[in-house]
């Protein structure tokens, strides 16, 4: 189907008098476009098949936040994996290549940078958190502390 001139005149025109409606169509086609590029081979799990795999496939939840976070709240046999050991850790990690890894932050946004990391450190079965632990504590689900000093490492 040929598109007339007729209907490029008016559809140029239409941008031209509605430029922030244009603006804005193409800011929120680009994020969109960011998102789906980015997370490509990324799987995002709700926080009700984190627990299903957590109870049923032996996952393990990888903690990114900083230590102090971790110690205030975590889900439960957690590793810390915190922004230092994201490059080192995943040598540290290579006894859990076989086990579907769950990574979490505070709210989603912090997991990019480690499971790009351990993509390229070979891990297959890398899993990130819908919500992180925000989404967590939504679900009224329960959270681990530490008492003691020290985290237990990645």
């Amino acid at each position: 189907m040929i598109i007339s001139t007729e209907l490029l005149s008016k559809l140029l025109e239409f941008s031209q008098q509605h430029l922030a409606l244009v603006g804005g169509f193409f800011a929120v086609l680009g994020a969109l476009l960011f998102s789906f590029t980015r997370g490509a081979g990324r799987h995002s799990v709700s926080c009700a098949r984190a627990v299903q795999m957590l109870n049923h496939e032996n996952a393990l939840p990888l903690d990114v936040r900083p230590e102090k976070s971790f110690r205030a709240g975590h889900l439960l046999n957690a590793l810390a994996f915190g922004p230092e050991d994201s490059a080192a850790g995943a040598v540290r990690l290579s006894k859990y290549k076989d086990r579907p890894l769950i990574i979490y932050c505070e709210n989603g946004s912090a997991c990019a940078k480690p499971l790009k990391d351990l993509k390229a450190a070979g891990f297959t079965q890398l899993f990130t958190l819908q919500g992180g632990l925000a989404g967590w504590r939504n679900d009224n689900l329960p959270l681990h502390t530490l008492k003691e000093k020290g985290a237990k490492r990645a």
